[in-house]
């Protein structure tokens, strides 16, 4: 009687959150504000967390998987050709796949180069930043390139996504022994909405970490060097992995050497300094949603000016997150903790914490049993409310107590949470499969 109830439950949010994906899908293509689209969204959460909790109701493991894949394609495929209105990266995104198939080169030619004047067009319009080049590492632009040899289209961008995200869900599954980890990540309402509406494929990054450091516990080195050189090669955060190589020389030199050659593109063709580079651009000035950052910045204005604030902030939690890597190394933290608990440290220091930043935690995090970091997935959100007034106004104003109140909630659910990261040296059940 119990397990009937329960699966009634189960299809009813299951249901639920379809409807709400529908009804995001049609108010998007009707123009709707993006807050529409992120209550939407907010709203998800609720039918989420029930059909996670009535999953019990599923006897079969293999069924749960197997349901899990088939409903991410379901309600991605509402989401994707509705317009993306909460992120205009994926116009960039097929805008760099057509500059390399019409042989030029987007890391040296920025969007806004009189010399590619003939390729603009209604894509052009939408980009972000055209007077800086590319910030995506190489194999960030291998996808973007397929995107636009499929087509071009923002749809074909935001399927190829979408398949990407279906993909972490299939392996994670094969990874984790954690029942509820695949579905987890399969409709996290975040995570759908970020491949399927918006078009970003952060979740890989995340899940070449996750491997990086499965293989890692397993002494596969050659497997582990390769995941973690792939997360670089998607994301410049994949760079985290590195420490865990920190014991077996051979392994960190492979790794590094990989890693740099992967990132050699990002200076070679513009230094940091150059006002064109996206990478020095980036790392110089770029900021927004952060938390400790935002307290040292603070900090640092009642001694000094604007300028010198900030820049002494990025010191501050550069030599903070070297220090930390230090003690994991120096306390032989596991991989797997040790690689979670980096990725929490990098997003709660950073200058920057967009919410596609919290795909790179998820796989680990899910397989891992913590529920902390869905909360984050949930209350995130809150960095899109200045969308309207941007929108309308071109001003971007984040309320400060609404990041106080997304940070206090990351941090009270971290208190919280009986599998919050670690640092302890034992070895410990991860939820990951042996």
């Amino acid at each position: 009687m119990i397990r009937r109830r329960d699966g009634l439950l189960f299809g009813l949010c299951l249901a639920l959150q379809g409807c709400i994906f529908a009804g995001l899908a049609l108010a998007a293509r009707s123009a709707c504000a993006p807050s529409t689209v992120v209550m939407a969204l907010a709203a998800c959460f609720l039918p989420y967390g029930g059909a996670l909790i009535f999953s019990r109701s599923v006897p079969n493991r293999r069924s749960l998987d197997s349901l899990a894949i088939s409903l991410a394609l379901l309600f991605g495929a509402a989401l994707v050709f509705a317009p993306p209105l909460l992120s205009d990266d994926l116009y960039r995104y097929l805008w760099e796949g057509r500059l390399w198939l019409a042989g030029v080169n987007p890391y040296r030619i920025a969007p806004d180069d009189p010399s590619i004047a003939s390729l603009r067009d209604a894509l052009w319009t939408h980009i972000n930043n055209k007077p800086l080049g590319s910030i995506y590492p190489p194999l960030s632009q291998v996808l973007f390139v397929v995107a636009q040899w499929l087509g071009g289209a923002v749809w074909t961008l935001k399927l190829l996504a979408l398949l990407t995200h279906v993909l972490c869900v299939a392996l994670l599954s094969r990874i984790s022994s954690s029942r509820r980890a695949p579905l987890a990540l399969a409709l996290n309402p975040l995570l759908l909405g970020e491949a399927a509406l918006n078009g970003h494929f952060d979740i890989l990054c995340g899940l070449a970490l996750l491997i990086s450091a499965w293989a890692l516990g397993r002494h596969r080195y050659l497997q582990a060097g390769a995941a973690a050189a792939a997360a670089v090669g998607l994301k410049v955060v994949g760079l985290i992995a590195l420490p865990l190589f920190a014991r077996r020389p051979r392994a960190l030199l492979a790794t590094g050497l990989a890693a740099a050659l992967l990132l050699l593109p990002l200076i070679w063709f513009r230094a940091l300094a150059d006002p064109v580079s996206g990478p020095g651009q980036f790392a110089a000035r770029w900021r927004g949603n952060e938390s400790a950052f935002a307290g040292l910045d603070w900090l640092g204005r009642q001694f000094l000016d604007a300028s010198s604030a900030d820049l002494a902030a990025r010191l501050v939690v550069a030599l903070l997150y070297l220090a930390l890597c230090s003690v994991v190394v120096w306390r032989r933290v596991p991989p797997i903790p040790a690689i979670r608990w980096l990725l929490w440290a990098l997003l709660l220091l950073s200058p920057q914490v967009h919410p596609w930043y919290l795909a790179w935690l998820m796989p680990i995090e899910l397989a891992a049993g913590g529920w902390a970091g869905l909360v984050w997935s949930a209350a995130a959100l809150c960095a899109y409310v200045p969308l309207d007034r941007w929108v309308a106004e071109g001003v971007w104003d984040m309320p400060p107590w609404l990041q106080i109140l997304e940070y206090a909630i990351v941090a009270l659910s971290l208190i919280l949470d009986p599998r919050r990261p670690t640092l302890r040296n034992r070895v410990q059940d991860t939820g990951i499969r042996r």
